[in-house]
């Protein structure tokens, strides 16, 4: 009989213990759940930024471009629109990069890490020829500077050589 009695509290313990890791699963499934959600609004918010951030840098371009292409050396003016142009590009090649880190969180197969692969790689390239550009004309916008609110170029320190 205690035979019989211990293996019915065995029994006991073991539904007891599988009712307990059932609702340990059910609230892990309901976590993972959330924080899907929570990875995919987040995604969507960096891509919105990244995108805002083209749209904004592009249109602030276009009006600098359309107020100041007849002054004075509007080459110099050009190259330093051109400079800021790049690097909000620069900025929302960043935000795209992270929106693609999340969208993997939210999906880890093979496939997804192998396409997260692949962009960071193409992104990475353009990003590096995109600051190696930006870096060049920084330093020729720092040899001339241009003062946007009058449109004209400082030629002091070409005078000074």
């Amino acid at each position: 009989m205690t035979t019989v009695a211990h293996a019915l509290t065995t029994l006991a313990i073991a539904l007891e213990a599988a009712e307990h890791s059932e609702e340990v699963f059910r609230l892990t499934a309901i976590i993972e759940e959330l924080l899907s959600q929570v990875a995919f609004l987040l995604k969507v918010i960096l891509e919105g930024i990244a995108l805002m951030t083209v749209a904004i840098a592009m249109l602030i371009a276009f009006q600098k471009l359309i107020r100041y292409h007849r002054r004075e050396r509007a080459r110099y003016i050009r190259e330093s629109i051109r400079l800021e142009l790049g690097l909000a590009l620069a900025l929302s090649l960043e935000f795209q990069l992270a929106a693609d880190i999340v969208g993997t969180v939210i999906s880890p197969n093979w496939d997804a890490i192998a396409k997260l692969a692949a962009i960071t790689g193409i992104r990475t390239f353009l990003n590096f020829f995109l600051q190696k550009e930006v870096h060049e004309l920084q330093q020729h916008h720092d040899m001339h500077p241009i003062d946007l609110a009058q449109g004209t170029v400082d030629n002091s320190i070409d005078n000074k050589s």
